[in-house]
């Protein structure tokens, strides 16, 4: 089953951004029910994005695009549960059938795609919203002179 992975990643360091791009390539590769057909970290571009706190953050956007043949379907979800990327396109799949006691239920490819994609982003949600609790109590928690400005920290 070809499917086309993405992973998107943002950081104000360029070199950062491309050593975490091929971490997360070198991560992903160990699953063992696909194989790598090809890989590419598209070039980073400079973007602004918006904290929740109003302010502006200026840095590097990049993505890792990983084309892949998985062995089933069932391996398809298992990678996509484990790793979330941003996004799943599956090439080589025209439909499929769902059969229940009363009949059965198809799937062309974009609704699959759409399904599929609709997984990574619920999990993606839930962790914001748990990592925005979290910098939003560390916040308050940090009143001292020597704590440095969420905005301003640095990907290691």
């Amino acid at each position: 089953m070809k499917s086309k992975l993405y992973f998107e990643a943002f950081s104000n360091d360029k070199d950062k951004l491309i050593e975490f791009l091929d971490k997360t390539f070198e991560a992903v590769s160990k699953f063992k029910n696909f194989q790598v057909i090809d890989k590419k970290i598209a070039d980073p571009i400079t973007k602004d994005i918006k904290t929740p706190d109003g302010k502006t953050i200026s840095g590097w956007s990049s993505y890792l695009e990983i084309y892949a043949d998985f062995k089933d379907f069932d391996s398809l979800i298992d990678f996509i549960l484990f790793y979330t990327p941003s996004r799943i396109d599956i090439e080589d799949i025209k439909e499929m059938k769902i059969i229940t006691k009363d009949g059965e239920i198809k799937y062309n490819k974009e609704k699959i795609n759409l399904l599929l994609n609709q997984i990574p982003q619920a999990i993606n949600m839930k962790v914001s919203a748990v990592l925005n609790i979290y910098l939003a109590q560390v916040k308050k928690d940090s009143k001292g002179p020597d704590n440095q400005p969420l905005t301003n920290l640095k990907i290691k």
